[in-house]
Formats: structure tokens, C-alpha cells, sequence
């Protein structure tokens, strides 16, 4: 059963809370703690509170997949602003006085507070300490949380104010800075004292952190540690950092590897729905407790969390509704991908075609193709209309549908990355699992059967090495999590994301300077790079019919949606293979109508959408940001050794700043 009285319980506890002036954050009282850990009923209850921390809109419930989601070739927010704002994370461009950035910083250190504030009274409780196998898993299921937003803190501002005391159990309103490698081992450590100790999945609801969830986020938590991430200059705060990693990661890989392996073994989970289907079961509100999602933030209904309205196609209204056979309200569609992720999947690939739409609704249901000025393709994995329950013509916002936070195929990888990293692509665990068959296994759900032995087997086969293998993982999590805030994260930790997002950069560029019709010396490099054909289709030929009510075909099965040509003995249709025009029966669409004739460049939004890191001008001069100084980008590009850092880590914000008296100081350039 869906957690609906989370919400309400949550904030009525809420009420009762203290201020903590440092962090403006909120802390029950220490009278009130003293009558709520005496019975399981009011434990659950503050427990509750701690989950309601999560479901904020300033984080997880909406910024973490919005705005906050960082743009790399696979998540992209295009930008035509040719002025530094300052309040544009997904291109780089932020300052301290960042208001999303700010407020995540707030929610995520009250999320903090509110878990520390839980565990520590409960660790005091005689309920805890008679092992009562309930209290202990609402233990467990607070240092997930807690484990988490720390998680989260580390990957967007690097070395962060460490501590699990709730602040009314403390004299130090500073919490300290602590480097990012001791909060991790502490995280860890914590983690594998409880995880142990808690329910499995098969024993309570993915809608809470489970034992599994434990230990994939121990594993989240040692790849982060192992990684690469960016660390500061502290003799020149103005310096943007280094990349390095620690000396002993393998060590880090090697506890990632073992908590995988416990989940493997345990047998609880597999890839059992198709791809689609797990994302259309979340849009119907239809929790899947022995599949792929292990744990699935727990939103309430139209109350919180802005799953399938920031995703899938836009949907307009008119006077505030929707008419006619559209009764599924209003619909964002703000959260899109890169106009060219869909060229980069196998052309049997399963996911291709379901996670990237290229069409909206108007009010009345008319489908309208994205073309011309479109930067990019609507992420329709989750989608209010997707959704055959509950549906209201007069929605707009918050739907509801839970987000997947950990899924099987996430452990599934990070499983194969670790033991690659540690043995190579036949290295196996505990489990007998080797890397090689962890990747198969995400593989297999999305090619079908007689496509396995080419699309799979020989696939996998082709990597003998790990830098080989390594590329075969990235791939394969670009293709599979496209929109669950992963893109970016992936490519830091593996010491990439400068050279990838150069290349997106310039492969934008090279088919808006293609569009203006001179061709571009971009594009065949850029193809040797990201393996996107240099000569794109420009053009569709399509005709709006009937729905085919087959969700592997189009998961709404009300409206109407669009086929797009296909010429006999192509190998696909017009979307990605170049055809002459069919005749009149046919519309057509024009993409990557990217240049600016009247300006004789591309248009803004090809310049400016990475301006924190790279950018153009309208006369063709190419900067890329070292260390806070646009120098000319280096073109012909030989080695990835030549690119400065990407400024990703967020800055303090002013307010926290203030707050701890100057105590915290800003690195990075802010």
C-alpha cells in the first residue's frame, strides 16, 4: 500500500520543533523526544518525519531532476542566454547567492538534522535496546536516509559540515567542515553495523529503505569514495580544483563490489518487467516490491513530488484544463535530454524509442511534433500520461508517482564496474557473478531474444580489457538512466566529464553551423568521439493516427500519436536514417533548425547552453573556462589532458556563510 499518511504525520510532528539558528533548520525538542521514543506507534511516526524530509521539492522531490540535474550529452537544458546569471546549475553558471542551491543546501542539512535528531533519541530508547526487530529496522531505515543526504551533500558541494549529533545535543552551532573521504568512511561504517540487522525487501515495501537499500548505498557511497571528484586549491581559494582520487581506492571498489554482491546473492530482486513497464507501473501508482526498484521515494498523492510532470511530453491547458479525450491536466515537460541521445542506442535497443519522445499534446489531446527550434527530446519514462487511474483534467504539478532512487539494474553495474575495476571483466564475487555477466543480465532486458547472441553475448565479448569493459559500463548506464541524475555523476567519477562535455558541446555547434549550409569541421570528429553519424537526418516524414493501444508501443492508450516513414529495406525509419521525400501523403518536419541567418552563427542556445565551461560567440570565437579565464578552446583536441576541470561543485551558499560567522570559506573560484 502506497504511504500516503507519511505527509500528514510528518508535518504534524514538524509543528513541534525548535529552531537552530545556524542552519535554519528545525529539531523536535527534547521533551517532546523523551515522550515519542517510549512507544513503536510514536517512533514510526517521527520516523516518518524523516521521510517526509526527503520528499521536499527543493531537493529530491523536484530541483534534484530539474534543475539541479547537471547537463552532459545525455541530460541537457538548453540556455540562449549570452549573460552569466549566475542562477543556471545545469550549464555551470552559479554564485552564492543561488536560490536553488541555497535551498537544497537548507533541506538537505534539515533532512540531516531531522535524521540525526531521530537516530540519536532512539538510540537511547529501551525499545531499541531489546533488539526489537521493528525498532532496529526503522533504525537502519533513518541511516539510509541519513547516509543519503550526506550522499547527495558530498556530490554538489564536495567537503561539507559533518556531524550525526542533533544540534540540541550539542554547544557547537559550527558544525565543522570535514573532508569528503572521512564522511564517506563514517557513512560506510555505519551503514554496515546496520544493514545486517534489517528487513529485507520481501519482508516490508520498497516504499522504505530495506536492507537491500542499505547496501547499495554502501556501494554508492565506496564508488563515490574510489572515484574521482574535484578538490579544492586551500592555498588559492580562486584555483577551480584538481581531479584526483584517493590512493587506496581499490579498497573503496572492493567494499562496493561486496555490498552488490549481498544484494546478488540475496536473490530479492531481478529484471523481471520490461524496461517500460517499470517506469508505467510508478505512473499508475503500483508498487513492485520484488523487481527492479529497491527503493522508491514514497510521494504523495497530487501532494508532493513532481515525477511525470517535469518528465515526459508537455501537456498544455486551456483556461486551466484539459478537453476532451485529454484528461490528464497539465504537464511540464521541462526535464529533457540531448536532441542526440537517441542516436547513440542500438537501433534494437528497447529503450531507444520508449525513453525519448519528440512529440507534445495540446489541451484538447491534438499531438504536436517537437521540430525546428527543439534543443532536445522530452525524457518519457515517467509521464502523467502514462497514467489510467486517477487522472484530472484539472492537475497541474505535484503527481505522486514515486521516483525509483535505488534500482536493480543500478546495483547490477555498479557490481560489474567494481570487480572490473578490481579483476577485470571476468572477475566475479562471492556470488559467482562475473562483471561480464552482471552487464549481460541489464542487456538481455532489452533486446529480445534472437538479438542476444550479436547484441549481447558477442557485445560483451568484445571487451577483453578494463578500459575496454569500463566503456561498455558507462554506455550501458547512459542508456539506462537517462533522467535519474546519474549522467554527470558517472562521468566525475571517472575523470570524463570535461572531455564528454566538450565534445557535446561541439557536436551542438558543428549541426546548427552545418544548418547555416557550409558544413562543419566539427562534425566528423565528433563522430569519431560519441559514434553519432556525422550527416544526422534533417528531416521527418510523418502522419498523426490512431492510438494503437500497445504500451511497446506508446504507453498512453487514448491518444493519438505519430508514425514516422519508413522505406522498404531501410534499416529504420526517417527519424534516423536520411530518406527523400515520400509525396504528399506525408508531413514533414524540419530538426536542428539551428542557425541564425539573420545573425550568420547558430543560435544562442548552441553557444551559451555550457557557458560555465565552454561557449561561442556570434563571431566564431571559442572559449573555454581555466580557472575562472575564457582562453581559446583547444581545437584540434588531442589528448583529454588538455581540458581544464569543470567547475561542478556548487558553491556554499552566502547565507550559510553568514550564518557560521566566516567560519566556512568558499574554494572553486566563488
Amino acid at each position: 500500500m502506497k504511504l500516503k499518511n507519511i505527509l500528514m504525520t510528518g508535518l504534524a510532528l514538524t509543528a513541534l520543533t525548535a529552531c537552530n539558528d545556524f542552519l535554519d533548520i528545525d529539531a523536535p525538542s527534547k521533551q517532546t523526544n523523551e515522550s515519542i521514543f517510549t512507544k513503536p506507534s510514536e517512533i514510526s511516526t517521527a520516523l516518518n518525519n524523516v521521510y517526509v524530509q526527503a520528499l521536499s521539492g527543493d531537493t529530491y522531490g523536484n530541483s534534484f531532476y530539474g534543475g539541479m540535474m547537471l547537463n552532459s550529452d545525455v541530460d541537457f537544458a538548453s540556455n540562449g542566454s549570452e549573460t552569466a546569471t549566475g542562477n543556471a546549475p545545469q550549464r555551470f553558471d552559479v554564485n552564492v547567492n543561488n536560490s536553488a542551491v541555497g535551498k537544497a543546501w537548507k533541506q538537505l542539512y534539515k533532512s540531516v538534522e531531522t535524521a540525526n535528531n531521530f537516530i540519536y533519541n532512539l538510540e537511547q530508547s529501551d525499545l531499541y535496546k531489546s533488539g526489537d526487530e521493528d525498532i532496529v529496522q526503522m533504525m537502519g531505515e533513518a541511516k539510509v536516509l541519513r547516509a543519503m543526504f550526506y550522499y547527495d551533500l558530498i556530490w554538489y558541494f564536495g567537503d561539507v559540515p559533518f556531524t550525526f549529533t542533533p544540534s540540541i545535543e550539542t554547544t557547537d552551532y559550527v558544525i565543522p567542515v570535514t573532508d569528503r573521504e572521512e564522511i564517506q568512511k563514517q557513512l560506510i561504517a555505519d551503514l554496515l553495523e546496520i544493514a545486517p540487522r534489517m528487513k529485507s525487501t520481501t519482508e516490508c515495501t520498497v516504499e522504505r529503505a530495506s536492507r537491500e537499500a542499505a547496501y547499495a548505498m554502501i556501494a554508492r557511497i565506496a564508488l563515490q569514495a574510489g572515484g574521482y571528484s574535484l578538490h579544492p586549491d586551500k592555498s588559492n581559494a580562486k584555483n577551480y580544483g584538481t581531479m584526483s582520487r584517493p590512493s587506496n581506492y581499490q579498497e573503496y571498489y572492493k567494499i562496493a563490489a561486496d555490498a552488490c554482491d549481498k544484494i546478488i546473492a540475496a536473490g530479492t530482486h531481478k529484471l523481471g518487467l520490461s524496461y517500460n513497464e517499470v517506469f508505467i507501473e510508478e505512473c499508475n501508482y503500483r508498487v513492485i516490491n520484488n523487481d527492479d526498484p529497491i527503493f522508491e521515494l514514497p510521494f504523495a498523492f497530487k501532494v508532493s513530488g513532481n515525477v511525470g510532470y517535469s518528465q515526459g511530453p508537455t501537456g498544455n491547458v486551456y483556461e486551466g484544463t484539459s478537453t476532451g479525450i485529454n484528461i490528464w491536466g497539465k504537464s511540464g515537460g521541462s526535464s529533457r535530454l540531448s536532441a542526440f541521445f537517441r542516436f547513440t542506442f542500438d537501433r534494437d535497443d528497447q529503450r531507444r524509442d520508449f525513453v525519448n519522445g519528440l512529440w507534445y499534446y495540446d489541451y484538447d489531446g491534438t499531438p504536436r511534433l517537437r521540430s525546428g527550434t527543439f534543443y532536445g527530446a522530452h525524457n518519457n519514462k515517467w509521464s502523467k500520461f502514462w497514467a489510467t487511474i486517477n487522472t484530472d483534467p484539472l492537475s497541474e504539478g505535484n503527481t505522486g508517482i514515486n521516483f525509483p532512487y535505488i534500482r536493480y539494474a543500478d546495483v547490477l553495474l555498479m557490481y560489474a564496474e567494481a570487480i572490473n575495476e578490481i579483476s577485470g571483466p571476468n572477475g566475479a564475487g562471492e556470488c559467482g557473478k562475473t562483471a561480464a555477466d552482471a552487464l549481460k543480465e541489464v542487456r538481455n532486458r532489452v533486446f529480445s531474444t534472437e538479438d542476444r547472441s550479436e547484441k549481447v553475448d558477442a557485445y560483451v565479448a568484445s571487451a577483453t580489457t578494463k578500459e575496454e569493459f569500463l566503456t561498455l559500463i558507462l554506455n550501458e548506464r547512459k542508456w539506462e538512466f537517462a533522467g535519474e541524475n546519474m549522467r554527470w555523476r558517472d562521468l566525475v567519477r571517472n575523470n570524463k566529464y570535461a572531455e564528454v562535455i566538450y565534445w557535446a558541446f561541439l557536436r551542438m555547434y558543428g549541426v546548427a553551423e552545418s544548418a547555416g549550409g557550409g558544413g562543419s569541421d566539427f562534425l566528423e570528429p565528433a563522430s569519431q568521439f560519441d559514434g553519432i553519424p556525422a550527416d544526422l537526418p534533417t528531416s521527418a516524414f510523418y502522419n498523426q493516427i490512431a492510438n494503437p493501444k500497445n504500451i511497446n508501443i506508446y504507453p498512453n492508450t487514448t491518444l493519438d500519436i505519430f508514425e514516422f516513414y519508413k522505406k522498404e529495406g531501410d534499416i529504420d525509419n526517417c527519424l534516423y536514417v536520411n530518406v527523400q521525400n515520400p509525396g504528399s501523403s506525408w508531413l514533414q518536419a524540419d530538426f536542428f533548425n539551428w542557425y541564425n541567418d539573420g545573425a550568420g552563427a547558430p543560435r544562442n542556445e548552441c553557444l551559451y547552453s555550457f557557458m560555465g565551461y565552454i561557449m561561442a560567440n556570434q563571431s566564431s570565437n571559442f572559449t573555454i573556462n581555466n580557472n575562472g579565464t575564457y582562453e581559446t578552446m583547444p581545437w584540434p583536441l588531442t589528448s583529454a589532458s588538455q581540458l581544464p576541470v569543470v567547475r561542478y561543485i556548487m558553491p556554499y551558499p552566502s547565507e550559510a556563510i553568514q550564518r557560521a560567522g566566516g567560519v566556512y570559506q568558499n574554494y572553486y573560484g566563488y
